[in-house]
């Protein structure tokens, strides 16, 4: 709720009252549904037998500031962390991944 008031003629007080309903969590709740299964998702995937580590790199996409495994390899563009999900996804299901998303770097 935000409240103005003034002064006005004669010493009385205008008042102004607005109401704002947010409903952030509203538009929220499917983003957290896709961070939930591909959580569950990326913890079961195996890679050579090997895990693919925390999960939060790959779930990078959904955060304001990417997390990775490695230092030196951090994805900041919102579109390339997009990129590299879907194509990690890609090559779940066996089809090939796009070139540019440097899928070839060992995670």
């Amino acid at each position: 709720m935000d409240e103005y008031s003034s002064e006005i003629f004669m010493g009385g007080t205008n008042t102004i009252s607005s109401y704002k309903v947010c409903e952030d969590s509203l538009l929220a709740t499917p983003l957290m549904y896709d961070m939930i299964v591909l959580g569950e998702l990326f913890s079961r995937m195996e890679i050579d037998g090997q895990k693919l580590g925390p999960v939060l790199s790959y779930l990078s996409f959904f955060f304001k500031a990417p997390i990775t495994n490695h230092d030196e390899y951090v994805i900041n563009s919102f579109s390339r962390q997009r990129e590299t999900l879907v194509n990690l996804l890609k090559v779940a299901s066996g089809i090939l991944p796009d070139d540019t998303t440097l899928m070839s770097f060992k995670f």
